[in-house]
């Protein structure tokens, strides 16, 4: 696949994306996307741009309490972080560490701004259970081997060893040729 190719996919999904979200400024620092209400926290190097915000903007991001976006060769890269209150909060997605995002993932004095969610829509909890849940996700069904009792195997013979006063164990060997039991 060409780059001219990959480009006119790009442009195609931009296109489709373009209706999906609505921005609309109250004043200068609050914002309502999709009529959820958003708060503009801080900016660096007059980073914001609210159509570029619903153009890239996704449902998951809804979940979070801050959202940070960062330009990084004319992109615009959004990621989430959760408050302490937020129930979905995870230390390695703290607001606390949104500074140490900032200097380490992001391009060395890059444009960024900081956005607070008013209104966090939390994942519905049923899906969460499943998730969490302690079973594995892929339920495993254990065959019976297809051999026969160890008595009746030719080739194998099984013998008892104690290990211990109470404790004994089971060894399965082959059989030598002349062996029999």
């Amino acid at each position: 696949m060409n780059r001219a190719k990959i480009q006119d996919y790009i442009d195609q999904r931009e296109e489709q994306r373009a209706d999906l979200y609505h921005y609309e400024a109250t004043d200068e620092k609050h914002f309502q996307l999709n009529g959820y209400a958003y708060e503009l926290v801080k900016e660096y190097r007059h980073a914001f741009d609210g159509e570029e915000f619903a153009k890239r903007f996704s449902n998951i991001l809804s979940k979070y309490d801050y959202i940070v976006g960062d330009w990084g060769y004319e992109q615009l890269r959004l990621t989430g972080f959760y408050d302490r209150q937020n129930p979905l909060y995870n230390p390695e997605h703290g607001v606390e560490t949104i500074e140490d995002f900032l200097y380490e993932d992001c391009n060395f004095g890059c444009a960024y701004f900081i956005v607070h969610n008013d209104s966090v829509h939390l994942p519905s909890q049923h899906r969460r259970r499943k998730r969490h849940s302690r079973e594995p996700a892929i339920k495993e069904r254990r065959r019976k081997a297809n051999q026969p009792v160890v008595k009746h195997r030719r080739n194998q013979h099984a013998k008892r060893v104690r290990t211990g006063k109470h404790q004994q164990k089971f060894v399965i060997r082959s059989r030598k040729q002349g062996d029999k039991d």
